[in-house]
């Protein structure tokens, strides 16, 4: 029997599970057809589309695995049918968090403006690196997963952080640790990116021309995503933390609203995308606008 916390945490990763893989979805529809047509795609819609597909499936796994859990508790095969999700959440997981990053890394390189030889030499070679990039943290995401094959399931009063499972014990600290390098990656890139945001914002106060400024414009834009997408990071990063660690184990109920926190990341962001590129909004306000007159028409 489901107590009310755990039942609220259902519906609320229900929920989120929706808006992600609409979220996700119009994303990767947007970008392929675009493609499809042009035949060209630039590096940024590349990493959103990595990033989309690799969420999109994500949250499926999430869903088929919530759902086995709830209908079939009781049964010997959930072990393994848990093991195998977890490895295959883990490897995504792995793929969005470095995509994630490397969006943030690529905004700050393309926005900022530094004059060092490293970063002048990053932001000329970004767009070459970025397949290179995206290739090495599929590669890190798959050999971080492999260990994981080994690893004992949560049958009986087995739990993942038996005394008896070294591989858990062993391969336990490089999981948290090879979470960490791209977060601690994407806080670097943002603070570059405040950084260089608070140094043009004070030559603009000090140089007034009477016309707007579109640097300014695509500065704001970006410094909304990346701060929305740095406090959700955080939650996700905390999240993964005690998931990772089994601070909770997978049966305690207790688990579930670190779960609603964990999916509120990749739900919240494909929206904060949408809103803040160009493309992706003026073509949602034009489906949500047919979509209300199609309403008002049935109604009517």
């Amino acid at each position: 029997m489901l107590t009310p916390v755990a039942l609220i945490s259902m519906i609320l990763l229900g929920l989120e599970s929706l808006v992600a893989s609409l979220g996700n979805g119009f994303i990767i529809v947007v970008i392929f057809t675009d493609w499809i047509k042009s035949r060209k795609l630039a590096s940024c819609e590349l990493i959103l589309t990595s990033l989309s597909i690799s969420r999109f499936l994500l949250q499926w796994i999430v869903m088929m695995s919530n759902f086995i859990y709830i209908v079939f508790p009781r049964t010997s095969a959930l072990g393994c049918k848990h093991k195998t999700f977890g490895i295959l959440w883990n490897f995504l997981n792995m793929v969005s968090l470095w995509c994630a990053t490397w969006l943030s890394v690529f905004y700050s390189v393309k926005i900022a403006n530094f004059t060092q030889p490293f970063f002048l030499w990053f932001k000329l070679r970004i767009a070459w690196l970025v397949p290179k990039l995206l290739l090495g943290s599929l590669m890190v995401s798959l050999v971080n997963s492999i260990p994981l094959v080994w690893r004992k399931s949560p049958e009986g009063n087995t739990t993942f952080n038996d005394a008896k499972d070294i591989p858990y014990l062993f391969f336990m600290p490089m999981e948290v640790v090879v979470c960490a390098i791209p977060f601690i990656i994407f806080l670097v890139s943002s603070i570059l990116l405040l950084i260089s945001q608070w140094k043009h914002t004070k030559k603009m106060k000090n140089n007034v021309t009477g016309f707007k400024d579109l640097s300014v414009e695509a500065h704001t834009n970006a410094m909304k995503s990346l701060l929305s997408f740095f406090i959700l990071f955080i939650i996700y990063f905390v999240s993964i933390i005690v998931i990772l660690t089994d601070t909770i184990k997978f049966q305690n109920p207790a688990r579930l609203p670190y779960e609603v926190l964990l999916s509120a990341y990749p739900s919240a962001h494909p929206i904060v995308l949408v809103l803040t590129n160009p493309k992706l909004k003026q073509l949602s306000m034009k489906i949500l606008h047919q979509i209300k007159c199609q309403l008002r028409e049935g109604t009517s």
